[in-house]
Parts: structure tokens; sequence; C-alpha cells
């Protein structure tokens, strides 16, 4: 991603600098040099500091992009999180409810044996 965004923005610059510019009047002397006029050497100059700007421009968005990066790592950290403890909740909820389940039928049975067991003191003491 970083790559295609960096051959963009240098495709898109080169561009409009290749075309104020006409490399075709470069020639190549004896001695190995090159002859360039005076308008060419301005265009390499604002090639050199496109190039620069670029450069700067890609830093910016590697930045950019590793800073979105640690962002979206901690944001799915949080979300992990979440998930767990919202599962854990879960859990403790059906057990309350199960204690509780279990806790209403206890009830219900000593209920019944303390009517039971008032019934048969009850008729213990009247046979008495």
């Amino acid at each position: 991603m970083k790559k295609l965004i960096a051959c963009i923005l240098l495709f898109v610059s080169s561009a409009n600098a290749f075309a104020d510019c006409d490399w075709s009047t470069i020639k190549k002397l004896p001695d190995g040099g090159f002859e360039y006029s005076p308008a060419l050497n301005l265009c390499v100059g604002q090639l050199m500091e496109d190039n620069k700007t670029k450069d700067l421009q890609i830093a910016d968005l590697t930045k950019a992009i590793t800073l979105k990066d640690l962002a979206l790592k901690e944001s799915d950290e949080r979300v992990a999180l979440w998930s767990k403890n919202a599962g854990d909740e879960l859990d403790r909820l059906n057990k309350i409810s199960q204690d509780q389940k279990h806790s209403d039928w206890l009830y219900f049975a000593l209920g019944v044996g303390t009517t039971f067991l008032a019934a048969y003191s009850a008729s213990k003491l009247i046979h008495n």
C-alpha cells in the first residue's frame, strides 16, 4: 500500500515536471559530460525539490499508516477484552440464575417439610 501511494505520487509529480521541460535538448559532450540549457537546469532543480517533498510526504504517510495500525490493534484488543468480559458476565448471570432456581426448590421443599412436621407434631399433641 505504501509503495503504491509512493509510486502514484512520484508518477503524478514527474508527469507535471516532464511536461514543462524539453529533455531532447540535452547533448552528450566528448569528455563524458552533458550540455543542457539553463531552463533544463531549473527543471532538474525543481525535480530535486519535488523529490525531497515527496520523501517527506512518504515519511508522513508511513508514520500515519503506522499510527493507524497501532490504533486498530488497540481497538481490536479492547473489543477482545469487552467480549471476554461480556462472556464472563453472562456465565456469572447463568450461574446466579441456576443457584436461584435451586434456592427456590430448596425453600419449597423446606416449606413442605415444615408443614408436614407441624401437622405431625400437632397430631401427636392431640392424640396424647
